[in-house]
């Protein structure tokens, strides 16, 4: 006999071949440009890296699998690293946690708030999937120089998400008479590396992401996929410590 929860996880795991819906203007590929004289060489690089940061805070099959960076391009540097957690806080995504430490990291150089304000002008944000509306929006506000994502919503939507079905270019365009400068938007950057890190969480037919393994999970109701030496304990800590984007 299926039960309500049955039917309900057999609902989102089919979600996943049974979309329909386009997401307005969310076919913004940039791959192979040059922008701002940075080589598409070195976005692969920092895309690649932001999916490191993920891994660093989150082990190596998190379920909301969003990693930040924020780089300093003219110092070819990483400035601060950030992961989507769950702390009670729902507006912590990958972004804003980056967005956070950046300031963390400039208040402990004794910067003030205007030079704080006017640091995001010179910098790069990386996500390895585009950004929901929310972060989008604080990524404007901010008045970062580039945003770089990886992954889109169109497909996060595609295989089983719950996502805003807004894209970033709806957002920015919405943005053009915020103060300052105006932020590079580079899509889809390195998606074959990107996609597999959201593709796996509704479908579980999709192998798991670096050596991880598929085990039942009681809090799901179904197969997901933990570290291979993570304890009992541990999955399901794990498990319940993600959430969407």
């Amino acid at each position: 006999m299926f039960t309500l929860k049955t039917l309900s996880i057999f609902g989102l795991l089919a979600s996943s071949t049974t979309a329909a819906f386009t997401v307005p203007n969310d076919d913004q590929d940039m791959t192979g440009l040059t922008v701002n004289s940075i080589p598409y060489s070195t976005r692969v690089k920092y895309m690649r890296l932001a999916n490191e940061a993920l891994y660093e805070q989150s082990g190596p099959c998190p379920f909301a699998a969003y990693g930040t960076i924020i780089v300093n391009h003219t110092a070819d540097a990483i400035v601060c690293k950030g992961a989507n957690f769950r702390t009670g806080d729902p507006t912590i995504h990958g972004e804003i946690s980056a967005i956070n430490a950046c300031t963390a990291v400039f208040a402990a150089k004794n910067m003030t708030a205007s030079q704080i304000y006017a640091a995001w002008g010179e910098l790069s944000i990386y996500t390895n999937a585009e950004s929901c509306p929310m972060c989008a929006s604080a990524i404007r506000w901010s008045g970062f120089k580039e945003y770089i994502y990886g992954t889109t919503i169109q497909h996060n939507y595609n295989v089983g998400w719950g996502v805003m079905t807004l894209s970033s270019y709806d957002v920015f365009q919405q943005s053009r008479q915020l103060p300052g400068y105006q932020t590079s938007m580079l899509g889809q950057i390195l998606t074959n590396e990107t996609d597999p890190l959201f593709s796996w969480q509704y479908n579980e037919t999709y192998p798991c992401p670096n050596g991880c393994v598929r085990e039942y999970s009681p809090s799901r109701g179904y197969k997901t996929c933990f570290a291979p030496n993570a304890t009992v304990t541990k999955r399901e800590t794990v498990d319940h410590g993600d959430h969407w984007h």
